[in-house]
């Protein structure tokens, strides 16, 4: 006997998979943190199963859309100067 609750059919859980494959790192959060809330309490650890993704992204993801001042602009992957810096040329 199974325990593991699932609350998507078969059919739509590809398309959703396709979708969330096609998307980027900060699209990704903020898509599980949606279905999380559409699906409600319980659903977290399900999403992440399902989507292959730890719990906390779905948190991070609810509290960046969440934030009252918080602007979802996917235009950019890091915020302005994150990342490795470059190497300087002597």
């Amino acid at each position: 006997m199974s325990r593991a609750k699932s609350y998507y059919e078969d059919d739509f859980l590809e398309k959703q998979l396709s979708y969330y494959r096609s998307l980027s790192e900060k699209q990704r959060r903020h898509f599980l943190a949606m279905e999380y809330e559409r699906l409600g309490f319980g659903s977290k650890r399900y999403l992440a199963r399902v989507f292959s993704c730890h719990r906390q992204t779905i948190k991070k993801g609810l509290q960046e859309l969440s934030e009252n001042n918080y602007e979802t602009d996917y235009s950019r992957q890091r915020v302005a100067g994150g990342g490795r810096k470059k190497k300087k040329l002597n």
